[in-house]
This record gives C-alpha cells, sequence and structure tokens, in this order.
C-alpha cells in the first residue's frame, strides 16, 4: 500500500513540485539526525554548511548510498571529494542523485552537481572567522505519464528543468572549542518550473569538552514557514579506528545512531540507521578514501 501511494504522488505531473530538502546525507549526516555540523574541520561541509571545510587538511574521496525508507524504488546516492586545487586551495566537490523507480522505469530524477569552497576570514590560537559558498547545479528529469488510456498517448511528456541555486555560510569558533555557526540554502532564490526552490535557514551551536567528543545543536526551519525543527547530535572517537554518532529530532521526531570504522588508516566504512515516527527506518552505507 505504501508503494501504490509513493507511485501515485511522485508519478502525477504536480506544477508545484520542486526539488527536494533532504538534511540526512552521508552517515555522519543521517545518524546526527541532519545536525548542522558547526565546526571548521568537517567534510560533511560540502552537503551542509559550506564554512565547515574551511580547516579541512588532507584530501578525501566518498560515495555513499540510501533506500529512503527502506524502500528499494527510492534510491538516494552521494558522491563528495575534497582536493587541494592549485590557486584555489581546498576545494569540495559532490553529486547527489535522488529518483523514483518503478518497475525499472525512472518516474522522477533528482540531481545536484556541487562545488563548495570554504575561506578563513581570521584565525588566531583563540578564536576563528569563516565563511563558505557552495554553487549547486540543479537538474530534475520527469518522464512521461500513462495518462487516462493506461499506454501514453493520452498522457503528458516527459519533461527536464535546469537551475543554479548558491548556499552561504558562515561560522564563528573560540578556542577550537566552541563553536556558532548559520547556513542559508538557495539565497539566491532560484525556480524550478516557475516556482521557487526551497530555501532553508539553519543555526547550530558546537561544542568540543574534548579532542574525542564533539556535540552539536542546531535549529532550522524552510523559509515562509514557521515550524521548526531541533536536532541534537554527537559524535565519540572510541579509539583511533572506531567513532560511533547519535542524534535525536524534534517535528517529527526521530533518532539516529551509526558509526566508522577505519581501515589501515586510510579506509573508512560507516553504518548507519535513522527512524521515522510514521514510515520504516533508513539504512545508510559509506566509504571514505583520505
Amino acid at each position: 500500500m505504501i508503494r501504490f501511494i509513493f507511485v501515485i504522488l511522485l508519478s502525477t505531473p504536480i506544477i508545484s513540485q520542486v526539488f527536494s530538502e533532504y538534511s540526512y546525507v552521508g552517515v555522519q549526516g543521517s545518524a546526527m539526525t541532519g545536525s548542522i555540523i558547526s565546526h571548521t574541520s568537517s567534510e560533511s561541509g560540502i552537503f551542509q554548511n559550506p564554512a565547515s571545510i574551511s580547516g579541512f587538511n588532507g584530501n578525501i574521496v566518498m560515495i555513499g548510498q540510501a533506500n529512503i525508507f527502506s524502500q528499494s524504488y527510492l534510491p538516494y546516492l552521494h558522491l563528495g571529494i575534497i582536493y587541494d586545487i592549485p590557486f584555489l586551495g581546498q576545494t569540495g566537490m559532490s553529486y547527489q542523485n535522488f529518483s523514483t523507480d518503478y518497475n525499472g522505469n525512472k518516474l522522477s530524477t533528482e540531481s545536484s552537481l556541487s562545488l563548495t569552497k570554504g575561506i578563513y576570514l581570521q584565525k588566531d590560537k583563540n578564536s576563528s572567522l569563516s565563511l563558505g559558498v557552495r554553487v549547486n547545479f540543479l537538474i530534475w528529469d520527469q518522464s512521461g505519464s500513462a495518462g487516462p488510456s493506461g499506454d501514453g498517448s493520452t498522457g503528458f511528456g516527459s519533461y527536464q528543468s535546469s537551475n543554479m541555486g548558491v548556499d552561504f555560510g558562515i561560522i564563528g569558533g573560540l578556542r577550537n572549542k566552541y563553536w556558532v555557526g548559520g547556513y542559508i540554502t538557495n539565497i539566491n532564490s532560484p525556480l524550478m518550473n516557475g516556482i521557487n526552490l526551497p530555501r532553508k535557514i539553519s543555526i547550530s551551536l558546537g561544542f568540543s569538552p574534548i579532542d574525542d567528543i564533539y556535540t552539536n545543536l542546531s535549529m532550522e526551519r524552510l523559509l515562509g514557514r514557521n515550524d521548526r525543527q531541533i536536532k541534537l547530535g554527537f559524535k565519540y572517537n572510541l579509539n583511533s579506528v572506531l567513532s560511533i554518532m547519535s542524534g535525536v529530532q524534534s517535528n517529527p521526531n526521530r533518532f539516529g545512531v551509526g558509526f566508522e570504522y577505519k581501515i589501515l588508516n586510510r579506509i573508512i566504512f560507516g553504518y548507519s540507521i535513522l527512524t521515522h515516527h510514521i514510515m520504516p527506518e533508513t539504512h545508510n552505507f559509506e566509504i571514505k578514501f583520505k
């Protein structure tokens, strides 16, 4: 029954349909229930606050996959890389793809190719201030509908739309233990099929009492709406090879938990599970290469 409802909703051309707003990309993002990381040395900045990669050192490549709500016809794929590019410095590139599949046919596909850059405006041993910008190239493909006849002859034709969105973030830090950050998506108000794509604002507070523990509290809401989500997440490095993460969220209530395991100090395998108050849980798998 759930599958039938999803197919009906996502295969019907609706003029107000826009790009999905998904806050749980990757093992860390889902395990911490989308809590926006606010410190300035995290690879999560290629998907969340772009200022987070300002202090990231080294190179990293990551790939991950999840079936939303454990439904095989709702696959979500993400790829990411942070690399020290000549003249540009540490730069992040990422790709996300979300599609709706039915009997081998893609009813709808959303793709995003992004370029992320974070820089320090000020940094010393006591404080820091960083800015980040991400440019997203967005493509939405929708297949034709079957129509009343059921064979496509009287249905809607296929459709493709594209545009560019810009995300902006800022993070301030104190003594590498306290952070406060702000993050806005689609700050340029891009249109897709004549409809404004969703804009989200997030405010986050981070605290690291010791080097191996990081906690984060964030609040986010879609602009134009009064309801908001409160998210709390933490990450704990148990030892040099194993880290555990968890988080909780309100509106709706969700719980996440996950781990990352380092192999040969260069390969990191991660897994997380994210619950939902109505739908089945979402399992996330990810592998990183440093």
